[in-house]
């Protein structure tokens, strides 16, 4: 078995010094090196959802050949042709281990992960909390799914050989009946799902669409939290069609195409979210506005695409045209997220970004821990008003403050127009679109944080 070469930076791809296409049985596959290793072995060419992979009758020994119909992208090195050369007796069914050196590129665990996976023998398979297992981090199953899921070595780093716990067949990179068909070259028995009775063709179709789609989520319940962070901004391959498709027992978010899980709320959380919600709702119907509160869950599409559906802590709508029967369609006027350290990174980001370049006018991000709330002001001097009309203020000139070890980027340098100020919960806080008619009280709210997160503070 070919030795994986260490590779220098974390998590960079470098550029290919050569590539060609290869003709294999499960579709166009596109190989790569960097003049020493195979860095990626990937399918070129999207199947169809329609077409069938060839049984193994059906395949000729030209179709393993390498492709040379292609001048321009077909930059030949004597390492892909070794590697094209294995790749045939692999699918001939003469080799069971692969000698190419290969140099995945990803970060140190996806890297333990793949190390993992090349050390399953061929004509078996292991679940991935038989690989957390082997990596020495027992609870880490879910990241074990993602850094599969990043493989970009197919078959020679064979994930293929990874499936669900119960036998079932989770996601692959070339699609499920890619993997079926590996496991069978491999002398496996691939579990196929139960054929439900087809009353016409109708009905079929229908059924194999669906069976398309929860493959799709298996994939896409492991995404959250393991993916890299400089890859948080490029715009993912799920919709709202898959956010709808997943299980309500489930909680997720859908962000530029990413699926994201949400972790169950503590105690403390809910306390926070229920106070909020409970000032906030006393202020509106005081005043008798036509703003409404809620707290999660609540479906938010926040830029009104089939990209981006958030679950925002606590949202104020003051344009009730935007509240449908599905949904709230379009930016709330304030959104509040309480900060964990799971979603730290999303909450105080990448959410920072969507909530402002959507038009959420006042967001802020509730840290239950360090006692202190960020507030992103992008209101421009004008406020949403008790009921929804902008009122123009003059603006009070508040310089941005961003307090050291608060870990809250400043909306300014996350290149979003903004006006930032960190608060203590030790005094009532304004909301901004309510022109600071509304005071917002944390004594409850940090008396309960104390009890249950610091027991310590509680009598300081």
């Amino acid at each position: 078995m070919g030795k994986i070469k260490e590779e220098a930076g974390r998590g960079k791809r470098s550029r290919p010094l050569h590539r060609m296409y290869y003709n294999s049985p499960i579709g166009k596959l596109c190989l790569e090196d960097d003049g020493e290793a195979l860095t990626a072995l990937y399918q070129a060419e999207a199947l169809k959802p329609e077409e069938s992979l060839k049984s193994d009758a059906d395949m000729q020994p030209d179709s393993y050949s390498c492709n040379h119909q292609d001048p321009l992208a077909c930059q030949e090195s004597e390492l892909l042709q070794r590697a094209c050369e294995e790749l045939d007796e692999y699918f001939s069914g003469t080799r069971e281990a692969f000698d190419i050196p290969l140099h995945p590129q990803g970060t140190e665990f996806q890297k333990k992960v793949w190390n993992a996976l090349r050390e399953i023998p061929f004509g078996e398979t292991r679940s991935y909390a038989d690989i957390a297992e082997r990596i020495g981090q027992p609870n880490a199953c879910r990241a074990v799914g993602g850094a599969n899921n990043k493989n970009r070595i197919l078959i020679m780093i064979p994930c293929h050989r990874v499936i669900g716990k119960d036998g079932s067949m989770t996601g692959f990179g070339c699609g499920i009946s890619a993997k079926e068909y590996l496991l069978r070259l491999e002398h496996l028995p691939a579990e196929k799902p139960e054929k439900q009775d087809a009353q016409d063709k109708e009905s079929e179709d229908k059924r194999s669409e669906d069976k398309d789609r929860k493959d799709v989520l298996s994939e896409a319940e492991l995404a959250y939290e393991y993916i890299p962070e400089e890859e948080f901004y490029g715009t993912g391959k799920y919709n709202i069609k898959d956010y709808y498709a997943i299980p309500q027992e489930r909680r997720v978010e859908l962000i530029d195409g990413h699926i994201y899980d949400m972790a169950a709320p503590g105690t403390v959380h809910q306390f926070a979210v229920a106070e909020l919600t409970f000032q906030l709702n006393l202020y509106v119907r005081s005043k008798g506005g036509n703003c409404r509160v809620y707290p999660s869950p609540i479906d938010v599409q926040l830029d009104c695409d089939d990209k981006t559906m958030v679950q925002p802590d606590v949202a104020v709508i003051c344009d009730r045209d935007k509240i449908i029967k599905r949904c709230v369609y379009g930016a709330p006027d304030l959104v509040v997220e309480i900060l964990s350290d799971s979603t730290a990174y999303k909450d105080t980001v990448v959410k920072l970004c969507k909530y402002m370049q959507a038009g959420v006018r006042e967001y802020w991000i509730v840290d239950l821990k360090r006692e202190k709330v960020a507030v992103y002001d992008a209101t421009g001097g004008s406020r949403a008003g008790i009921n929804g009309a902008d009122i123009n203020v003059e603006d009070e000139n508040e310089a941005a403050t961003n307090e050291a070890g608060t870990n809250v980027p400043d909306g300014n340098r996350a290149g979003i127009s903004s006006r930032t100020t960190i608060y203590g919960m030790d005094q009532p806080i304004p909301v901004r679109i309510f022109d600071g008619d509304c005071q917002i009280s944390f004594d409850e709210i940090r008396e309960e944080a104390r009890r249950i997160l610091n027991p310590s503070q509680e009598d300081e």
